[in-house]
């Protein structure tokens, strides 16, 4: 079950887990997540939640789902991988980017403009 993220203390208990867990298991994004936290909460539509999904057990993983620009996004970290993808509408739908350490910003702030 999704947990709306209506507070800067959910947000930041969230983003702490997943800056912990990728500084010990997701190498591949362990630098660029602090640029992808803060394009998720500046570009976020005023009148949306930002949403987040995850835990141990969960074999999707960590999931969070934000609107920007009116189009739904899913992020989810592939273990498999060590990357994030971002998928629009629902977590399993089309890939618009992968995300590791070697993506920029500006790749991400344009994949999420252009829908």
């Amino acid at each position: 079950m999704a947990v709306k993220v209506n507070t800067v203390d959910i947000l930041q208990k969230y983003f702490s887990g997943v800056v912990k867990r990728a500084d010990h298991h997701a190498l591949f994004v362990n630098d660029i997540i602090y640029g992808l936290l803060g394009i998720i909460v500046l570009k976020k539509d005023s009148d949306t939640d930002i949403e987040v999904r995850g835990s141990h057990e969960d074999e999707t993983g960590n999931i969070l789902w934000v609107t920007i620009n009116g189009s739904r996004y899913a992020l989810r970290y592939e273990h498999n991988t060590g990357e994030i993808e971002i998928r629009r509408g629902t977590y399993n739908g089309p890939i618009a980017l992968t995300i590791n350490n070697t993506t920029t910003v500006q790749d991400i702030l344009t994949t999420l403009e252009q829908f």
